[in-house]
């Protein structure tokens, strides 16, 4: 037998061999690599990166979802809003003569809407976001940042007002009503930052933004606190920022706290 036939022989009973060892080698591994990928998929523990911040599939699914759904409220609203308004008899003709500046009708040409447009020659806005799970926000940060709202954030009240004394510009704030704060459960959380806002002097005005249940149980406490606007809605608080921040009173560099008395005390004639 020649060399070369030698050399093909071995080579024939070569790959099966390495075909064997390989086989012996990954198999044992094979139901557990099966069953890790079924168990990332029935979990959806993938992730997918929104705004900067990683969430699971599933945390951005309930997210979109809680979004859809609040969406879907909205609208039910304004289609039967507009229903009522196709019902309804048409409003009394404007007498001859009447006086300039007389009411218009909402909706009508030159009527007031209510969405309020940015302030011409207004800078960057910004506003300071409290919340111990900031992730769970990610969608509604992500749209405030892409519409050019700076977003500063805070984990607790301690932080948010260590963030207040030192940056300036300050011109809202959101907050949650509940937070984990020092390790500890704090049901009222957002109600101790408002008495701490107001105990400072802070006069920026402060949106709660919570869960549906926990709006309807403390809003009248949050109102009676300080609280501007209360809601679990995200159209609702993106509309009452968009107001607060396009208003041409929203100062952009306020004084420091314990200045604003000065700041309002009217000036003597002369």
């Amino acid at each position: 037998m020649t060399a070369a036939r030698i050399i093909e022989a071995i080579a024939s009973l070569l790959w099966p061999l390495l075909v064997a060892v390989l086989l012996i080698r990954v198999l044992p591994h094979v139901p557990s690599l099966v069953a890790e990928l079924r168990r990332a998929m029935r979990s959806r523990a993938f992730t997918v990166k929104i705004g900067g911040a990683e969430l699971t599939v599933e945390e951005a699914t309930e997210q979109l979802r809680r979004q859809v759904t609040d969406l879907q409220t909205h609208l039910a609203v304004q289609l039967a809003e507009r229903g009522e308004r196709a019902a309804a008899p048409p409003p009394a003709p404007v007498p001859p003569g009447a006086a300039p500046g007389a009411p218009v009708p909402p909706g009508a040409p030159g009527g007031a809407t209510d969405a309020a447009g940015p302030a011409t020659g207004q800078g960057r806005s910004t506003i300071l976001w409290v919340d111990d799970r900031p992730g769970d926000r990610t969608l509604e940060l992500a749209k405030l940042r892409d519409d050019g709202v700076e977003v500063l954030l805070a984990r607790s009240t301690a932080e948010a007002m260590d963030v207040l004394s030192l940056r300036r510009g300050v011109q809202a704030i959101v907050t949650d009503l509940v937070r984990s704060e020092d390790g500890e459960f704090r049901s009222h959380a957002g109600l101790a930052l408002l008495r701490q806002l107001k105990e400072a002097e802070q006069d920026q005005p402060v949106l709660v933004y919570t869960d549906g249940r926990r709006a309807e149980l403390d809003r009248q406490d949050a109102l009676d606190a300080g609280a501007t606007v209360v809601t679990s809605s995200p159209l609702d608080l993106f509309a009452a920022l968009r107001r607060l921040l396009s208003s041409p009173s929203a100062d952009p560099d306020p004084l420091p706290a314990g200045l604003g008395r000065l700041r309002r005390r009217p000036t003597r004639p002369g």
